[in-house]
């Protein structure tokens, strides 16, 4: 039986600067930490809007708004699709002080010239790419 899954992921943007979290990937590599924006399913009955505010403020304990929707993918994994929404995110707090959830062991924020010395996942980081071209963001 095939299934769909929603995935939403919430990128931070606060003056400039882009919010990425320090998350357990596996205990069994050598670096068991990635860097990387916030994530989640989409739950049942929310929209996709609702869920990338629900992870920053589960996240990081401060409310926030959306932007802009920036990307959408697609890919199999086996017989099942996952449906992909990335989102842009405002923090409705100019300096907030952050309460990173369990899941996450750190902060940074970082510049869009920084994205590949952190983050691991090419797929984003040419999807990034293109989209901070064709919209012309910094």
């Amino acid at each position: 039986m095939s299934s769909v899954f929603v995935h939403i992921k919430a990128i931070v943007e606060q003056n400039g600067q882009y919010l990425i979290l320090k998350h357990w990937v596996d205990d069994r590599i050598v670096d068991p930490y990635s860097w990387e924006f916030l994530d989640t399913e989409l739950e049942r009955g929310e929209s996709p809007e609702q869920a990338a505010l629900r992870v920053v403020m589960d996240n990081t304990g401060v409310s926030a708004k959306i932007a802009d929707t920036l990307y959408t993918w697609t890919n199999m994994l086996g017989d099942h699709q996952i449906v992909g929404i990335a989102f842009l995110v405002h923090l409705d707090e100019e300096d907030p002080e952050l309460s990173i959830g369990e899941d996450y062991c750190g902060y940074k924020w970082i510049t869009p010239d920084q994205f590949s010395a952190y983050i691991d996942n090419r797929n984003v980081l040419q999807d990034l790419k293109n989209i901070w071209k064709d919209k012309g963001l910094k």
